[in-house]
């Protein structure tokens, strides 16, 4: 692909995710605050109704991650952010959450891949752009629970927020590879920090971290000492073995907090060895088929031509690549270990939307390692040059690069047409409603048809009402909602006054009982 038409493509693509990420900024500014929303903001709502002073409101939610460590969980640092959801200072303020939990995911997402093709497999910077922004796109609108992962800040600032920090972390080590001594002091302190700070947050991000962490300083300090590598320094062992020391340091501190045993009594003892063992590669299998949608089968195989020339180009042997799926695959399955080992079958979905998020990475790395192994062993064969060199006839004429992008791109869209399904809502009777849309349709949709604004509305006259009761007036009834939209809406109080949704509004209104008449 010639350089011009290359950077020519980079800057459509571009401009296709820029214009897809318009409609989920600008519904975020009709989103509000959901179940542990409520529950974790309670203290610090309060000291800042009183005091009105972001400092004590920031210690005051330093003073209950103490308090929640001891008493109910030990994920320290995402305890921390829970409990500074922006609605505590004004309902109007949560459309900061989707902003930075978007923007989060979108730029970390787009450094780590953009980093891997760049570093690791030596492409020029704007197809390494262009493979970074479609891979960030497709995950993007084919989320399985936008709500969860974009949406809802408590849910997830707890799982998405790390994980982007988890991504920024890894690009920051691949570079680290080629840093000089005093880039490498750098990189290893804000590295460090991360690690540590993810290592206190959910545990499927944590101990999937430290897993990676671990085998990345076991592998710089094998090419270091055997002399398998020309790139990985001797001053760089140190720099991959503190960073993963920070990592396991805070996924220890994590692990041991008095508040975990407490917690884990309420919901029974542990699974067992076996059956998490069990749990945990079925599911890993699940959620990889549950992933190849039709819309994302139909990306990877648009990218197959691209991976091949890509790993064609490297000179990596790729000799076992049976071998490395199995291991990847493992590694990939520790994700969901600690929740099964804890609580059985019982996952909630912004970690589901986590894991299929790592899904692509897997699939991209094994996709790779497969057409590598395929380039090496069978490059010379007919059939296989036959291909190539179809493809390479694409690849000199501008003019079908153009019309071979296009065709991928309708591809794909017919794909989530054709995926999109049709029934009567769950609220309104009688009405048709769409399911399985790509997020950005799905937001487009909820704003052409009002269900945003009326939503919003609704949900904004509750908040400014349960705020004017009096302190006497502890049983207070609100209507319920009338509408429910796509992605923004998690979930909502009840008409049944003992349900605990009811129960975290309640405790965040200072009142007895909420329900919905």
């Amino acid at each position: 692909m010639k350089s011009r038409t290359t950077r020519t493509v980079f800057f459509i693509i571009l401009a296709f995710f820029i214009i897809s990420l318009i409609p989920l900024y600008i519904i975020g500014f009709y989103a509000h605050p959901s179940v542990d929303d409520y529950y974790y903001g309670t203290e610090t709502v309060k000291v800042w109704n009183d005091t009105h002073s972001v400092a004590s409101v920031v210690s005051s939610s330093f003073d209950e991650m103490i308090n929640t460590y001891n008493i109910w969980q030990g994920n320290f640092s995402a305890i921390f952010l829970m409990r500074l959801q922006p609605g505590i200072f004004g309902e109007q303020y949560y459309f900061i959450a989707p902003l930075i939990l978007i923007s989060s995911f979108a730029a970390c997402s787009m450094f780590f891949f953009y980093t891997v093709f760049k570093r690791v497999f030596h492409t020029d910077g704007y197809r390494a752009g262009i493979i970074a922004l479609a891979i960030t796109f497709v995950s993007m609108q084919l989320c399985n629970t936008p709500s969860d992962s974009f949406y809802w800040y408590n849910g997830a600032i707890y799982y998405t927020f790390f994980y982007s920090l988890m991504l920024l972390l890894y690009a920051l080590l691949i570079r680290m590879r080629t840093a000089s001594p005093a880039a490498t002091a750098v990189l290893t302190i804000i590295s460090g920090m991360l690690a540590f700070l993810i290592g206190g947050s959910n545990y499927a991000t944590a101990l999937f971290m430290c897993i990676v962490l671990a085998l990345t300083a076991g592998a710089a300090i094998y090419c270091v000492i055997l002399k398998k590598n020309t790139v990985i320094q001797g001053y760089h062992v140190p720099a991959y073995i503190i960073i993963a020391v920070a990592a396991i340091a805070g996924l220890f501190i994590s692990m041991a907090a008095p508040g975990n045993a407490i917690r884990q009594s309420s919901v029974g003892g542990s699974t067992g060895i076996v059956k998490t063992f069990v749990y945990t590669f079925s599911f890993g299998g699940y959620s990889i088929a549950r992933v190849l949608n039709a819309p994302c089968l139909v990306f990877f195989i648009c990218m197959i031509p691209v991976f091949y020339a890509i790993a064609k180009r490297t000179r990596f042997s790729y000799r076992y690549p049976l071998l490395v799926l199995v291991f990847t695959f493992g590694l990939y399955c520790s994700m969901g270990t600690p929740v099964f080992y804890a609580q059985g079958l019982r996952m909630p979905y912004r970690m589901m939307n986590i894991i299929f998020f790592a899904a692509y990475s897997f699939i991209c790395f094994n996709l790779i390692y497969f057409l590598g192994w395929v380039a090496k062993k069978y490059g010379e064969s007919d059939i296989v040059k036959t291909v190539t060199n179809l493809f390479g006839g694409i690849k000199k004429d501008g003019r079908r690069i153009y019309i071979a992008l296009a065709i991928c791109i309708c591809s794909f869209v017919t794909a989530c047409v054709g995926s999109i399904e049709v029934g009567e809502t769950e609220y309104k009777s009688g009405d048709a409603g769409f399911s399985n849309l790509p997020l950005s349709a799905a937001a487009m949709l909820s704003l052409i048809d009002g269900d945003a604004r009326i939503y919003d509305a609704e949900l904004t006259e509750r908040d400014e009402y349960l705020r004017s009761t009096d302190d006497n007036e502890q049983f207070v009834t609100v209507p319920a909602l009338s509408k429910r939209p796509d992605p923004i809406f998690h979930s909502d109080i009840t008409d049944d006054p003992g349900d605990w949704h009811n129960a975290h509004l309640a405790m965040y209104y200072r009142k007895e009982c909420i329900w919905t008449e």
